[in-house]
């Protein structure tokens, strides 16, 4: 039986209403009503007329059923006020108009329904609903019913796996797979029926896998595809599957725990694995993870790091834990990394091409090692204004080798003062020392490793600080597009120095897994299994789609701060904080992240005066001293630390800094001493065309130079008619 609903019963009475004014009211004199009537039915049919100029078919016959009663009634109202006095018919017809309305009410405006209550059992919502109905409907076993659905793929797949349970006592039927396929209208070779390890027949379990090849379950496929030799995982098997509706901005998801045989170690294969699953690794839907002999395998039903939360000084202090969040990880928990490794050091590495997020993040954990009380030194290989902005906030903060050069002379030459206190307080470093702890950032260092006159200067001072900063906090962060340690002696050593802190890889040259990731790390993340990460969520077409000629121009959404934190031999995928750090010099947000009140974290005033005695302590801009040469023009090295006594007396570079060459801008205001043209002026300048263009350009723009007509420039002081 179905019921009326609530609104056809208020349209029928509304049409009862409708046919008693009807009889009566066109044959009343009165003017509001006429004018009422004609209103009501006019704005009908300029409604219909508006319908039926869009040239929509459909859509102006399913307005035409809405508005046939306003239509008809008017009809009615007007015949009835036309004809003089109060005929028999009018009674006749407006009763009348009115129960063909009623007895056909539009099917697109009233429809009957389903009532709310049918005695029938009740069903959850959604896919597990759904099957269980279509079980009971079909009634395949009748006293049986399902229980334990679970989605196998996704929750846009219809494969499941379920179990059919009797009554206590009963055992299940041994059923027909015609019977149950017809059921759930699926392929027969799509349905199994077996018993359940552990349960007696009184439980069996149904799988239903139309989407999947020869009709097996996602236990068959997966040994089939990901667990065969050279597949995703070769040699693992399914443990668990459990899956999970949509919570908030995370997307549903199903997943896959499985574990390989004892003494074998999971090794997973990303493009493999998502191929598999019939997935593109683009989409960042299916993320895995191994430890060990584990695997686990998650598959969103979206991209589930799309979006960026903003960064917070509470997320960015530590927890109980000695851990501060710098991102969110891919299932929605906060992605954290510890402040010191397990050994006690402040070591870490950041990796990332241009584009990638890397200044982020970095400005991130400057923020993190502030809040916590450390001092922070900051070095690049060139100038930049991001990185630059976030100098305002930390103790010390620059660019080049000479700086680098004297900013790790200076560290070097803090660990003897260190050893000094070290042996007052008697300890080294912790949380209870007289001195804050120290985070050396070397940003590109490859680049500033690579210097003709100071990278193997660098790259030993960098080493001799990796293997015995901890015990004076001192800490060393290496970042930059890729790491090449092969000038730091002993990488395997300096590999165990380093790995046990925090390690973040962001998007990374494209090359093959996890093989780009060792390469770019240095061999830092060791042999941790890493995906890829694109440019953009989505970026590629589909070669069907091109096969078809399909033009879709639109970018996907960019992949900044997308990554992984690595821990030892774990890797999870997640994506950084979002902090404003503009390109342009505009204002930012490091403010909301820093300290609050603006306070740096320096120093204690007695390492800066013995480093300034050490001559160690000013703007680092300066030229390093020479160790001896032939001009007696030469900065004489420094001598506070006495000839082999201790750390800080290790050597200056063996060999003088090279003259610099003068720039394009500086040869420009070099030779332009009259009104020359721009041609004569690129005769003398020893720089392209377009260089020397553009340097004019910038000299008029910053007032060292003065354009008198065009392409014609004089000294700025030199007299207008010259």
């Amino acid at each position: 039986m179905r019921r009326m609903p609530t609104r056809a019963k208020v349209e029928m009475a509304a049409y009862g209403a409708s046919a008693a004014a009807l009889a009566v009211v066109p044959s009343m004199e009165v003017l509001p009503a006429h004018a009422a009537a004609a209103a009501i039915s006019g704005g009908s049919l300029w409604w219909l007329y508006r319908k039926a100029k869009t040239g929509d078919f459909a859509r102006t016959i399913r307005s035409a059923q809405r508005l046939l009663g306003p239509v008809t009634g008017g009809v009615v109202y007007a015949a009835a006020a036309a004809a003089p006095g109060r005929p028999w018919w009018e009674i006749a017809v407006a009763l009348g108009w009115g129960g063909v309305m009623a007895a056909w009410l539009p099917v697109t405006r009233s429809t009957w329904t389903p009532p709310a209550e049918t005695g029938g059992p009740g069903y959850p919502p959604g896919f597990t609903g759904l099957v269980m109905r279509l079980w009971d409907d079909a009634e395949v076993a009748p006293g049986t019913w399902l229980e334990d659905i679970e989605q196998t793929v996704s929750p846009e797949h219809p494969d499941f796996t379920a179990d059919v349970v009797a009554l206590a006592g009963k055992p299940v039927p041994r059923l027909s797979d015609v019977d149950i396929a017809a059921a759930f209208g699926v392929p027969t070779a799509c349905v199994t029926l077996a018993d359940k390890p552990g349960h007696g027949p009184g439980r069996l379990r149904l799988t239903v896998a139309p989407t999947r090849r020869r009709g097996g379950g996602i236990e068959e496929v997966w040994a089939e595809v990901v667990a065969r030799p050279g597949g995703a995982i070769p040699g693992s098997k399914i443990v668990h599957v459990k899956t999970f509706p949509a919570q908030g901005d995370l997307p549903a998801r199903g997943m896959v725990l499985a574990e390989v045989e004892p003494g074998e170690v999971a090794r997973i294969n990303h493009e493999q694995l998502c191929s598999a699953f019939g997935v593109k690794a683009e989409e960042l839907r299916l993320v895995a993870q191994s430890r060990g002999r584990e695997a686990l395998v998650t598959l969103y039903e979206s991209a589930p790091l799309k979006g960026a939360r903003r960064a917070t000084r509470e997320l960015l202090t530590l927890d109980a834990y000695g851990r501060y969040t710098i991102g969110t990880a891919h299932d929605g928990t906060d992605a954290k990394v510890h402040m010191q490794s397990a050994a006690g050091t402040f070591h870490g590495f950041l990796v990332g091409v241009t584009g990638s997020g890397k200044t982020v993040a970095l400005a991130l954990m400057c923020a993190a090692w502030a809040l916590a009380g450390l001092a922070n030194w900051v070095t690049s290989a060139r100038p930049d204004a991001q990185m630059t902005a976030v100098g305002r906030h930390v103790d010390r903060q620059g660019a080049g080798a000479i700086f680098t050069w004297w900013m790790l002379k200076a560290a070097i030459a803090l660990m003897d003062i260190r050893g000094r206190i070290n042996g007052e307080v008697g300890h080294d470093f912790s949380g209870h020392s007289p001195y804050p702890g120290l985070v050396l950032v070397l940003d590109e260092f490859n680049s500033l490793v690579g210097d003709e006159a100071l990278g193997d200067e660098i790259a030993q001072m960098t080493d001799v600080l990796a293997r015995e900063g901890r015990k004076f906090g001192i800490g060393i962060v290496f970042a930059g597009q890729s790491l090449n340690l092969s000038k730091l002696g002993g990488e395997a050593s300096l590999r165990d120095q380093v790995q046990g802190g925090i390690g973040v890889v962001l998007r990374i040259a494209s090359a093959s897994g996890g093989i780009a990731a060792r390469q770019a790390t240095g061999g830092l993340a060791g042999d941790v299994d890493i995906a890829e990460i694109p440019d953009r969520f989505n970026a590629s077409m589909s070669l069907m789609d091109r096969m078809h000629g399909t033009v879709d121009d639109v970018p996907g959404e960019t992949t900044q701060g997308v990554g992984h934190t690595v821990t030892g031999s774990e890797a999870v995928m997640m994506r950084t904080l979002y902090v404003h750090l503009p390109k342009d010099g505009s204002p930012d947000g490091l403010g909301e992240i820093f300290p609050e009140g603006g306070g740096i974290n320096t120093l204690t005033e007695r390492e800066i005066q013995e480093l300034t005695e050490l001559g160690l302590w000013h703007d680092w801009t300066m030229p390093p001293p020479s160790a001896g040469g032939d001009s007696g023009d030469a900065m004489p090295a420094f001598t506070g630390v006495e000839a082999g006594g201790g750390i800080g007396t290790l050597a200056p570079p063996p060999v003088a800094v090279k003259a610099k060459k003068a720039t394009v801008k500086e040869q420009v205001l070099a030779v332009v001493d009259r009104e020359m043209t721009a041609k004569e002026i690129r005769g003398l300048v020893d720089a392209a065309a377009g260089t020397v263009r553009n340097a004019l350009s910038d000299l008029v723009t910053d007032g060292k130079l003065r354009q008198v007509d065009h392409g014609v420039y004089a000294p700025v002081h030199a007299p207008a008619d010259v």
